[in-house]
């Protein structure tokens, strides 16, 4: 059986409507927050927080607050502009540079995404590779040398379908 994996969705919106149906596809447990409280209550068994609204009242706090939790992974959208503006925010709000750099800003992985569901893939793509240890997770599979499952003997994966 699968570990339970759960990701605290900051916000509303698009990809946030796109992002949760994958994770429960996933076999994942989203929980949407759209409040500092909210965000707050979440946090203490969150795996992942991925910050999808652009309000400076929420944003940057609910970061200072998911990094000082030690969430194994923090993610959030928006342009070089807004991750700029959080991140003069999170530093004189008391977070320093090693915990900036906990920080995947813009989220996700560069796979050309440019509709909410797209983003909502690269999102969901980033947490799998980090999860997994995958540091060099770009690129397609096909122009990839080596094994699928480096992890695995070879012969032993099976096709989750079956």
């Amino acid at each position: 059986m699968t570990e339970t994996v759960e990701v605290l969705v900051v916000g509303e919106g698009p990809v946030a409507s796109a992002i949760t149906p994958m994770l429960t596809a996933l076999g994942w447990s989203p929980v949407v927050a759209t409040t500092l409280d909210e965000v707050r209550a979440g946090l203490g068994s969150a795996d992942a927080v991925v910050v999808l609204s652009h309000h400076d009242g929420l944003d940057a706090p609910a970061i200072r607050e998911a990094i000082a939790a030690g969430t194994a992974y923090v993610g959030a959208m928006g342009s070089r502009r807004t991750q700029a503006r959080r991140r003069e925010w999170l530093l004189g709000n008391g977070m320093d540079d090693a915990g900036l750099a906990a920080l995947r800003a813009p989220v996700g992985l560069d796979i050309g995404a440019d509709e909410p569901g797209e983003i909502a893939v690269s999102i969901l793509a980033e947490i799998v590779a980090v999860r997994r240890g995958a540091t060099a997770a770009v690129g397609a599979i096909s122009a990839r040398e080596g094994a699928i499952h480096p992890d695995l003997d070879p012969g032993t994966a099976t096709c989750p379908g079956g």
